[in-house]
């Protein structure tokens, strides 16, 4: 994977352009590439001590209920599928969440895929409380066609409802961690392309305006210090914005390696950042302590192209990637060694 010649570097990026296109389409009218489909591309019930999911909380303060969801044996899951994002439960840094084309999948304490909930959509943008273990964000497309607009679930998918945006598409959701009722959101279809922030847990959206954003993005992350810091990956290179989205800054190193996924962590008063760079040389995942100015390699043995990163909510040191063949991988010390799970 290191040192990649200048046609298989082509290749790659165009591979990476297919990932992305059912996750955005307008990066294929921007001559990325093709269509392999994914990243670059309801009321509580009671606790049940038999439900795989149930969770216990680690947290001194009173947690909501752990909800009942229907599970079912998810085999060959990464067959025919993709992922469009990733989460872990706050309460159990084993417990992990992937969103797919096919549905929403849940990885249990004892490393066993269950599908989770009713519904089988393909749900995007998705999105895990910071704050409640069983409070989900997303978009995406049931399996009737059309699209979901902004959806929330209450019990760990077992049921959503519709908040708002009716017939629009989000691809690109984030949260604020210090602030949950902050998101920021990028629409593909059902309204027009532009980045927009909701206030209010997602009831109302107003457009951003953007200024100097210069790429599509295709993913969002919100600075786990401060609601209006807001960081995009782009094609372009990443680009920050300090003024809740409207204003944006290109990061300096960043359009030569592209950020395709990208983890935010708080480290006392500093920001971690880790992310898949495209980087010719020796692409792989990285870790930068200084807002993304410099990065320090940590793992290019990905087997592909990592399209999601997620950390542990309360144990940061835990971290999860997908790569673009599907495989899952975990990280108990900070990102400096992996291994597969799945």
């Amino acid at each position: 994977m290191n040192n990649p010649n200048s046609k298989d570097h082509t290749m790659k990026w165009m591979g990476i352009a297919m990932v992305a296109c059912c996750a955005i389409p307008i990066i294929v009218s921007l001559s990325i590439g093709g269509g392999l489909g994914f990243l670059f591309s309801r009321s509580n019930q009671e606790p049940s001590s038999g439900t795989l999911n149930a969770q216990k909380s680690t947290q001194s303060q009173s947690q909501p209920t752990v909800a009942k969801v229907s599970l079912e044996p998810a085999v060959n899951w990464q067959t025919n599928n993709h992922v469009h994002g990733l989460a872990v439960n706050r309460d159990n840094s084993k417990v992990i969440y992937i969103a797919t084309h096919n549905g929403l999948l849940q990885r249990s304490e004892i490393g066993d895929w269950y599908w989770m909930g009713k519904e089988r959509a393909d749900y995007m943008g998705f999105t895990a409380d910071p704050t409640n273990s069983n409070r989900f964000y997303a978009s995406g497309h049931p399996h009737t066609g059309g699209n979901l607009g902004f959806i929330k679930s209450e019990n760990q998918g077992q049921d959503w409802q519709q908040i708002s945006m009716p017939g629009v598409d989000f691809h690109a959701l984030a949260i604020s961690p210090s602030n949950p009722q902050v998101f920021y959101g990028f629409p593909v279809s059902g309204t027009q392309a532009l980045l927009h922030i909701s206030k209010d847990s997602g009831k109302t959206w107003n457009q951003l305006g953007s200024q100097g954003l210069g790429g599509t993005p295709f993913e969002l992350a919100v600075d786990p210090r401060n609601p209006n810091y807001v960081f995009a990956t782009t094609r372009a290179g990443m680009y920050e914005s300090s003024n809740g989205g409207n204003d944006w800054t290109l990061i300096s190193n960043t359009q030569e390696a592209p950020i395709i996924s990208l983890a935010l962590l708080k480290d006392g008063d500093t920001t971690v950042m880790y992310g898949y760079r495209f980087l010719k040389s020796a692409p792989g995942l990285y870790r930068s302590n200084d807002g993304g100015k410099t990065w320090n390699k940590l793992w290019t043995e990905t087997s592909g192209v990592i399209v999601k990163l997620a950390s542990s909510p309360n144990s940061p040191q835990i971290l999860y990637a997908v790569n673009d063949k599907n495989a899952v991988f975990q990280s108990l010390d900070g990102g400096q060694n992996w291994r597969k799970i799945s």
